[in-house]
């Protein structure tokens, strides 16, 4: 042989037996066999985590977009004026019931409170010397105040201890005091002293230091013509929405008082819309996002749910929103509009085509609204519990309610008499209509849920315990699960292989041990190799 036969593997023979290192090679079985297994199915259960991982961030992005949502609010959709603020302002109440209006107000005459004024005292602690007072307000039954043995002060706190009456000691100059007796807006109010007829209490009698020096009057003006009066000055009952301050009286000009569509703050939260809507977007498209060129695949590429997620939400955003009217709205009309990436981007035009020829349209973006074009008939319905969005016809022949949407009849039930009669619809109980009549004639009902309430039962869906959500999460789990237990069965088989070879080599060793040591004959066979 021209080369010299290495022996350096004998390293791996022991020095007696075998000479073999049997913990080495049964791992070396061992893993051959189940490293594969394992290292698959913990790539599985890798894989689960991360999608349970994302969908917990999804539920995290739907649950940030709901609260966001229900923030919008339209408070600022309508600019409130007032042509002259010295005589009436106007405050908005509530934005879901304001509506464009302009009303001319003239002769106003605010009101005012009866005022008595009782000087002659030395401060709060003057004695009165009258047993008592009796008060009536507004020409009701009187008012028995104990004044035996009072002070000013002590006459002061049981005069406001009376409800529509307040008191109080102004110091005119040292050792001067005048006592300030004053109603409430509109009201008068008398106070008799029996003990002592004139006394300067009495609002009756003449008292050199007792005078009246305003007399009550309720508000009085005219809207469009019309006369109004009023017991106080704040009047929120007379145009819904807004509240009309009257300020100082006028009989020689007129007020006008209006409200208007501000074009400034709807942009601003139509964006607002966009914004959140894009954010939610961008967040299922990172979650499902697939690295054709890396290893960056996100957490539910290819995912079901996701997928599903995706269609729910493309369907959200072309879908009408109806029950304002006899025509339907779409996102498009507020300037919403799909890029040709995805996203969501404001149009100007198509928004400005939409505040000239149809402001009201915006209405729709903030407020719900239920109606009827029947006078007599008022329909009321909550979100959550009554009719669904949309145009219905109540229909005099059959009593019932017909949906344009789903064309379904629905049953109705009668109750009350005479003008004032109830109308529920049967399975929905947070539906009903006031009429004046018990069967009027044919007329329509609108229902509209607003954008805010769209989107907001859109995640409320989406976040569900019910949902599809929580089912695939459910799911995920359980795919955890199982793999787990596989895993845990291939760390039992690994442990059985281990104990099934080790045993098998520990035979083959007592086999060699009773023959010549393996190492010294394949030494020697070996060094003969080397020397022939």
């Amino acid at each position: 042989m021209s080369q010299t036969i290495s022996n350096d593997y004998v390293s791996m023979i022991n020095k007696s037996g075998s000479g073999y290192n049997i913990p080495e090679i049964v791992d070396a079985i061992v893993d051959a066999a189940i490293v594969p297994m394992k290292e698959i199915v913990t790539a599985q259960k890798e894989k689960v985590d991360a999608s349970i991982s994302g969908m917990a961030t999804l539920k995290s992005s739907a649950q940030i977009s709901q609260d966001t949502f229900n923030l919008i609010n339209g408070d600022g959709h309508y600019s409130l004026l007032s042509s002259d603020d010295q005589t009436a302002s106007i405050i908005l109440n509530d934005s879901t019931k304001v509506a464009n209006f302009s009303h001319e107000i003239t002769a106003v005459v605010t009101a005012k409170p009866m005022i008595q004024i009782v000087t002659g005292w030395s401060g709060l602690n003057h004695g009165y010397g009258q047993p008592a007072l009796h008060v009536s307000i507004d020409g009701g039954s009187p008012i028995i105040v104990d004044t035996d043995g009072s002070d000013a002060g002590q006459i002061i706190e049981k005069l406001n201890a009376i409800s529509g009456l307040s008191a109080e000691m102004i110091k005119a100059a040292e050792n001067t005091y005048t006592m300030v007796i004053k109603g409430n807006l509109g009201s008068s109010f008398d106070i008799d002293v029996p003990s002592s007829s004139g006394n300067k209490m009495d609002t009756s009698g003449s008292h050199p230091n007792k005078s009246v020096i305003q007399n009550a009057s309720t508000a009085s003006f005219n809207l469009d013509g019309i006369p109004v009066t009023r017991n106080n000055n704040s009047i929120t009952d007379l145009i819904e929405g807004v509240t009309i301050n009257l300020v100082g009286d006028n009989s020689s000009s007129t007020t006008t008082v209006s409200a208007s569509y501000s074009a400034t703050k709807i942009k601003e939260t139509v964006e607002d819309i966009i914004a959140e809507l894009n954010a939610y977007k961008s967040d299922l498209n990172a979650l499902g996002f697939i690295d054709e060129v890396g290893n960056e695949d996100g957490p539910l590429q290819n995912s079901s749910y996701l997928k599903s997620a995706k269609r729910q939400f493309s369907k959200l955003m072309t879908s009408p929103i109806v029950g304002f009217g006899d025509k339907n709205i779409y996102f498009v009309d507020f300037g919403i509009k799909t890029s040709k990436d995805g996203s969501l981007v404001f149009d100007q035009t198509t928004f400005d085509r939409t505040f000239v020829n149809e402001p009201e349209k915006f209405d729709a973006l903030t407020k719900d609204k239920v109606y009827s074009d029947d006078s007599q008939s008022t329909p009321y319905s909550v979100t959550d519990a009554g009719l669904p969005p949309g145009k219905y016809q109540y229909q005099q022949s059959n009593q019932k309610l017909f949906s344009y949407t789903s064309s379904q009849a629905i049953t109705t039930t009668l109750s009350g008499s005479a003008t004032d009669y109830t109308r529920t619809a049967d399975g929905y109980p947070g539906f009903l209509i006031k009429s004046n009549l018990d069967n009027p004639a044919d007329y329509n009902i609108y229902i509209g849920h607003s954008v805010k309430t769209k989107l907001n039962n859109f995640f409320t869906d989406v976040l569900a315990s019910s949902g599809q959500l929580d089912a695939t999460v459910d799911l995920y789990k359980e795919r955890v699960s199982s793999l787990d237990a596989k895993l845990a069965k291939i760390d039992q088989r690994e442990a059985l292989l281990q104990a099934q070879y080790t045993k098998q080599f520990s035979e083959m060793e007592k086999v060699v041990n009773t023959s010549t040591s393996s190492a010294d004959y394949v030494t020697q066979l070996v060094d003969g190799w080397n020397k022939s």
